[in-house]
């Protein structure tokens, strides 16, 4: 089963007990110490089973190999994660994309279908966001997908789960407009995490949008050409050859706007399309390459 539908498994209760083990020696700790610590007994006291949220979230911390039992059932940090991943200092930082990793970058076939959904809610048009999980049972129901991927979230519990993990992922951020309440499509504090990555290190280097296009599907499949989004755009439509999807491209203008990245046209270069909300298709939006500006 999947984290999305592990309802008590939120991204704040596996990111504590990742914290806590972040900084004890040898980063593990006996299962029945993470317990009293984590979950002290006057809020265990009278759940059944004991104890839900936090076995639900180690559970699932266990299951995605992000932690692993090792003797004396102790609890450890899993030593095959990258060094960085795990340095003290830095591994909470990058805890939304190490999660990634080991959630869609890893035959993790548990999150296949959270993967499908998050990457069909990045394909939706930033500038028409869905607001309530009734607009997205219906628009699941207009463009066929619900039976054939498994997206299951006609319900307001589990879309709120699916707002959550999104938001902590970079994926989306939350408004209210006119009193009702929208989750954006909007992945420019997950691009904006990865461009020293996407750029090997190398500030003010240029790549065609293409290439760094190519670059972001195979760091994260949830984007345009990722098996997730391949997927996705099979049942509900492809987007016209060279175009990037409005969420995408509505986070590199946000980065070139923030200064972290410069877009360019350059003469007899292949042209990629970044469409805006007013549809149409002007110099700015055509775009071959891509600068990292930090």
């Amino acid at each position: 089963m999947s984290v999305l539908k592990t309802k008590l498994a939120n991204p704040s209760r596996m990111r504590g007990i990742f914290r806590y083990l972040l900084q004890v020696e040898g980063q593990r700790q006996k299962r029945e110490i993470l317990e009293q610590l984590l979950s002290p007994e006057k809020l265990a006291e009278g759940k059944t089973p004991s104890r839900p949220m936090f076995n639900a979230a180690l559970n699932e911390s266990l299951k995605c190999k992000l932690l692993i039992e090792v003797k004396e059932g102790a609890i450890s940090i899993n030593p095959e994660l990258p060094q960085l991943a795990r340095d003290p200092e830095l591994g909470d930082d990058l805890l939304p994309d190490t999660l990634m990793e080991l959630f869609f970058n890893s035959d993790n076939e548990d999150e296949f279908d959270f993967g499908l959904d998050c990457a069909w809610y990045l394909a939706q048009d930033i500038y028409d966001a869905i607001g309530t999980w009734e607009e997205v049972e219906k628009r699941v129901s207009e463009q066929k997908v619900a039976e054939s991927l498994d997206l299951k979230l006609s319900s307001n519990t589990l879309f709120g789960h699916l707002e959550d993990w999104m938001s902590y992922f970079g994926l989306t951020w939350r408004h209210s407009l006119n009193g009702k309440k929208v989750a954006v499509a909007d992945p420019t504090v997950y691009i904006r995490r990865n461009l020293e990555a996407l750029f090997n290190g190398q500030s003010e280097s240029k790549l065609s949008l293409k290439e760094f296009m190519d670059r972001l599907a195979k760091r994260c499949p949830l984007f345009e050409t990722g098996k997730f989004r391949e997927k996705i755009e099979e049942k509900i439509g492809r987007r016209p050859p060279n175009y990037l999807s409005t969420s995408t491209a509505f986070a590199l203008f946000r980065l070139k706007d923030e200064g972290y990245i410069d877009l360019r046209r350059e003469s007899d270069a292949e042209l990629m399309i970044l469409p805006k909300a007013n549809q149409t298709v002007d110099d700015e939006s055509r775009v071959s390459h891509i600068i990292w500006t930090p």
